[in-house]
Parts: structure tokens; sequence; C-alpha cells
């Protein structure tokens, strides 16, 4: 028994088969049309327009059809995606340049702790290149910075999952 998938593609294929074979016979009706009488000229054009409207409905009824899949694949992804559950501790940051991540894996390797000195150190980062790093990190909430004698302590706040 064929899946749910193969009934679609099966379904979009009769629907397409039916518009061309309309097409055809709207456009024979209309070419043999062309050397008979007035009245039946008239009859033919009025066929040919059922037989275009009927085209029209097919093509329509695609659209409608394929639509309808996309939003039900749509509530299926939203429902879905609200039943996982994220921890309040962690934080899913898809934004992270290689020098925040850089910075961020050397603090997680020091317990999320360190002196700005020393995580300039460790990271090979000009000092003016992780102070602009580490206040785009502080504008993210994923750090902070305190005053410690004449050195700063550069604390972890969150987890970042990759």
């Amino acid at each position: 028994m064929p899946r749910d998938g193969e009934w679609r593609k099966r379904i979009d294929v009769i629907l397409v088969v039916i518009s061309v074979v309309t097409l055809s016979a709207a456009l024979w009706t209309w070419i043999s049309a062309i050397p008979v009488a007035k009245e039946i000229v008239f009859l033919a054009t009025s066929i040919a327009l059922v037989i275009s409207l009927v085209l029209i409905l097919n093509v329509a009824i695609l659209v409608v059809i394929r639509l309808q899949r996309r939003v039900s694949h749509l509530e299926g992804m939203m429902t879905t995606s609200n039943t996982r559950e994220v921890s309040p501790e962690k934080i899913l940051v898809v934004t992270l340049t290689n020098t925040e991540r850089r910075i961020i894996n050397r603090l997680e390797e020091n317990d999320g702790h360190m002196a700005q000195d020393d995580l300039r150190r460790t990271t090979g980062l000009s000092k003016s290149t992780l102070s602009v790093t580490l206040s785009t990190l502080e504008r993210k909430s994923l750090i902070s910075r305190t005053q410690s004698g004449r050195t700063k302590i550069v604390t972890l706040e969150h987890d970042v999952t990759r």
C-alpha cells in the first residue's frame, strides 16, 4: 500500500494530467470551430471557456492542497518545538563569532572565572580586541566583569550550548 507521501505525489500527477488534457481539449475545440458558422462558434467558444475554467479550478485545487500541507507541516514543527524543554541555566546562542567562542571556551575550561589579563594571554588576543569582544559578550548577557584591584575578573554568567 502506498505511503502518505506517495498518495500526494499521485494526486499531484493526476491533477496535472487532467489540466493538460483539459487545455488540449479547449485548444482543439477552438481550432476546429474556426471554419464553422457563427452560432456554432459561439457554442464552441462557450465550451472552450468552460473547459478552461475547469483547468483553472484544477490548478487552484493543487495550490490549496500544497498550502495546506505546508501549514500542517509548520504546525507540526511548532508543536514539537514547544514540547522540547530547555533548562533555564542554558542559553542557546547562534550568533557567536570565532573570537567570542574562543573566549567562552577558555572561561569554560577555567570553571567560568578568569582574570582579564590571563584570558588575554591564553587566547592570544590583543588588549583592545579582547576588551571590545568582552563588551559585546556583556551586552549579550553571557559574561560579567568585576574590578579586583588593578585587574578585572571575567565571569561566565550562562553555560553556552553549541
